[in-house]
C-alpha cells in the first residue's frame, strides 16, 4: 500500500469518525472483499460469511474511535472479522450440542424440514436487507443489544447516553426496522 493510499484511508477514517456516511461506504467498499475472504476461509460457508461480514463492519464502525493508527486499518478489520468468526463457530458448537437428545439407547439429532430452512433463509435475507437500509445509529444500537448482548447500562456507557435514551433509540430503531420489513 502506498503512502498516498494510507493517507486516503486515514482521511476516510477521520471522516467516518465524524459520522459521514459516504466515508463509511468508501471504507466498506475498499475492504469488503479482503474481509469477506478472511471470514470465508474460517467458516467455509458463503451465507455465514455474508452475515459475518456485515457484523464485522457494524462492530468496526461502532468502535471506530478505539482504532489507533499504529496498526493498519485492514489488520484491525481482519482481527474483528476473525474474532467474529470464532465467536460464531463457538456459538454453533453450543447450539449443536443442544440439538442432541439422549434416549439412553441411542441419540437422535433434531433437524429442520426443507420448508423450515427455506422460510428461515427468506426471513434472514429480508432482515439483512432491512438492516442494511437502517441509519447507522439505529443499526449500531440494534447490533449492540442483539448481537453483542449488551445491557442497556453497558450500551449507555459505550455510547455516552442515558439508559432512557438508549431504550428510546432502540425502540425507534425497532420501529424503523419493522416498517422496512413490512414494506418488503
Amino acid at each position: 500500500m502506498t503512502d498516498l493510499e494510507k493517507q486516503q484511508i486515514f482521511e476516510l477514517i477521520k471522516q467516518a469518525r465524524e459520522g459521514k456516511q459516504s466515508a463509511f461506504t468508501r471504507l466498506y467498499n475498499r475492504f469488503e472483499r479482503t474481509i469477506y475472504l478472511t471470514i470465508y476461509n474460517i467458516v467455509k460457508n458463503r451465507d455465514v460469511a455474508d452475515d459475518l461480514l456485515s457484523i464485522t463492519f457494524i462492530k468496526a464502525f461502532s468502535k471506530l474511535d478505539s482504532y489507533v493508527n499504529n496498526i493498519s486499518f485492514e489488520m484491525w478489520l481482519k482481527t474483528i472479522a476473525i474474532n467474529s468468526s470464532i465467536d460464531y463457530i463457538r456459538r454453533m458448537k453450543k447450539e449443536k450440542a443442544n440439538y442432541w437428545i439422549d434416549d439412553d439407547a441411542n441419540s437422535l439429532q433434531l433437524s429442520y424440514s426443507p420448508e423450515d430452512d427455506y422460510v428461515f433463509a427468506e426471513t434472514s435475507d429480508a432482515l439483512d436487507s432491512a438492516l442494511s437500509r437502517l441509519r447507522f445509529k439505529y443499526r449500531n444500537i440494534i447490533e449492540l443489544r442483539t448481537v453483542q448482548g449488551l445491557s442497556y447500562k453497558e450500551i449507555s456507557e459505550q455510547l455516552g447516553l442515558s439508559e432512557s435514551q438508549v431504550k428510546s433509540q432502540l425502540n425507534k430503531a425497532r420501529d424503523k426496522l419493522k416498517q422496512l420489513l413490512n414494506n418488503n
